[in-house]
């Protein structure tokens, strides 16, 4: 029995580790990718100071689109840093011994 439990126990901690990093992962993928949203920020620089003042749909456009990128990422960094707390807390829960 008690050996049953020690295996059991020691894939609960393996099983949170890997949903730790996962979440994990997913973190720097969002970084990633808010680096390159980013970069692209001088995109709208040279739109604003080269296009023509009176066409600005472009401009509204390009807004449009990059405030709705950074909302999603947002968002993506969000779930991402609740999957590793969510792996952190299950691989602790599996450390620690119930008292009887």
């Amino acid at each position: 029995m008690e050996r049953a439990k020690r295996n059991s126990d020691a894939v609960a901690r393996w099983m949170g580790l890997l949903v730790f990093l996962l979440g994990i992962g997913l973190m720097l993928t969002v970084f990633v990718w808010a680096a390159q949203l980013f970069n692209e920020l001088g995109v709208g620089k040279g739109m604003l100071t080269q296009g023509n003042p009176n066409d600005r749909a472009a401009v509204w456009d390009w807004l449009a689109r990059w405030l709705v990128r950074v909302a999603l990422l947002f968002v993506l960094g969000y779930l991402a840093s609740l999957i590793a707390a969510r792996g952190a807390n299950f691989y602790l829960a599996a450390r620690t011994t119930p008292k009887e």
